[in-house]
């Protein structure tokens, strides 16, 4: 699922690559200096898609429709994000994909194979883990804030600025701890510190390219952690 996303959003992205600096893992989209192998990638993407689909339905017997539910949706987020004409990424919407793809599909998938269905276990984690999701969109967002608003690429970030998505991402991070304190899971509040004290610490910084830079390594490298 991830590498057909990851094939065509660069498929679909390339144009408007070649104007994105270098951001902390952000990726270089390779076509830039192989143009001959987009034909390829977008193959390649479709046979992902229809892979992960024959696995998940292949595997409906050992777990539930659950994990062909959730690969679906997956695969349905992943290709209108870049592209055209529904392009998600570009209208606003770009976030919430990113975060119930990575924050609810993903992590949901691995319990679904782990124990056959989403349980009630699960569901506690489901509203953190999609807001961790959104943090990381906008984290990825950050250094691209200038080029997105002179391409017309509409994003949260582009509409609120730097400082204010910093203070949204904060938010986010004290919510996240919230609920788990809430649901009396010590583990969880203190793994979720990290992020939140990353993005109080990343306040102090500058509205500047640079800065941003460096908020969205620190940040993104705590979500990992977590």
């Amino acid at each position: 699922m991830d590498l057909s996303t990851h094939f065509n959003n660069d498929y679909f992205d390339v144009e408007a690559d070649q104007y994105q600096p270098f951001k902390p893992f952000g990726n270089k989209n390779v076509f830039l200096e192989h143009p001959e192998l987009m034909k390829s990638s977008l193959y390649a993407s479709i046979a992902s898609t229809t892979i992960s689909l024959a696995i998940a339905t292949l595997m409906i017997q050992e777990t539930s429709w659950h994990l062909l539910a959730t690969a679906a949706l997956f695969n349905l987020l992943g290709w209108p994000y870049s592209a055209p004409p529904v392009k998600l990424g570009s209208r606003r919407l770009g976030e919430a994909t990113i975060a119930v793809g990575t924050g609810f599909c993903v992590p949901a998938i691995g319990y679904i194979v782990a124990t056959g269905s989403i349980t009630d276990v699960f569901t506690p984690f489901m509203v953190p883990l999609v807001l961790y999701g959104f943090i990381l969109s906008l984290c990825l967002q950050i250094p691209d804030y200038e080029i997105d608003r002179e391409m017309g690429k509409h994003t949260i970030v582009g509409l609120i600025g730097r400082k204010k998505t910093y203070l949204l991402v904060s938010g986010c991070c004290l919510v996240s701890s919230a609920i788990y304190l809430v649901g009396f899971n010590l583990k969880f509040v203190i793994l979720s510190l990290l992020p939140l004290l990353s993005s109080l610490w990343g306040l102090r910084l500058s509205n500047y390219h640079e800065d941003s830079k460096k908020y969205t390594k620190q940040l993104i490298i705590t979500l990992f952690i977590y």
